[in-house]
């Protein structure tokens, strides 16, 4: 069915959307940085405009429309993946989706390997060893699936972070939903910049999720080269940002 979007005047607006309400609100945090950083430039951010241009296809990048808290579904049963800022970004080619992931030192949710040992995910779900066993398989076949959509070896990220899979390959259906070739996955980091060669908190466990895939990281402030995953040009990138004054 057809999605239905409600304009935002100021960030605050988007505090019923958060998993935790007013308790993710507050200044220093990813939700409140993230959405302040966007709304003030009503438009994409200097900082993030940088990144994109990085990447030849993208150094001419506008942004048209954004969507905050934005939910994809993914195969088989469970919870849709939720991008903290989803962006329809005009291209010189056509356009592109650009999906965001704010961070300051929250972790990327659990490992793959702890996902996939969880319990139910909704809360008043059945506990059952029935229900957990049918829980497990249902998680191991859309693991399976998004590793095969980036084509990379499910057995072989059990020590990755689940939420960058999921995220990843949201930035995919929602490119082939709209109808674009492209798609960038960046994550606005507001973590603090420590001295080299210390990196910014969870720079290294996005870093090795890039390496794992083939679309390569080395250092914050960057773009990947890019890689085709199901019919999508895709690339990941990292921005170590500051807190709003």
């Amino acid at each position: 069915m057809p999605a239905f979007h409600i304009r935002i005047e100021r960030p605050a607006e988007i505090i019923p959307k958060l998993g935790k309400q007013e308790l993710d609100w507050k200044k220093g945090r990813s939700a409140f940085e993230l959405a302040t950083a966007w709304m003030q430039a009503n438009a994409l951010p200097p900082p993030v405009t940088a990144i994109l241009a990085q990447a030849p296809e993208w150094q001419a990048a506008e942004l048209l429309e954004c969507f905050f808290e934005r939910e994809t579904g993914l195969p088989g049963r469970g919870r849709r993946s939720q991008t903290d800022l989803l962006g329809i970004v005009r291209l010189e080619d056509g356009n592109g989706i650009l999906a965001v992931e704010g961070k300051v030192d929250e972790p990327f949710g659990p490992r793959v390997a702890d996902w996939l040992d969880g319990e139910p995910a909704r809360q008043g779900d059945d506990l059952s060893e029935g229900n957990r066993e049918r829980s497990r398989i249902n998680r191991r076949q859309r693991l399976a699936q998004l590793c095969a959509l980036l084509e990379v070896d499910h057995a072989s990220v059990g020590n990755l972070f689940y939420q960058l899979f999921h995220r990843t390959g949201a930035s995919i259906y929602e490119a082939r939903r709209f109808g674009y070739k492209r798609a960038v996955v960046l994550v606005h980091s507001f973590a603090e910049r420590p001295e080299p060669p210390s990196m910014p908190a969870g720079f290294d466990d996005f870093r090795d999720f890039t390496h794992r895939v083939g679309m390569p990281i080395f250092v914050p402030d960057s773009i990947s080269s890019p890689k085709v995953c199901g019919g999508i040009e895709v690339r990941l990138a990292w921005l170590s940002d500051k807190v709003s004054a």
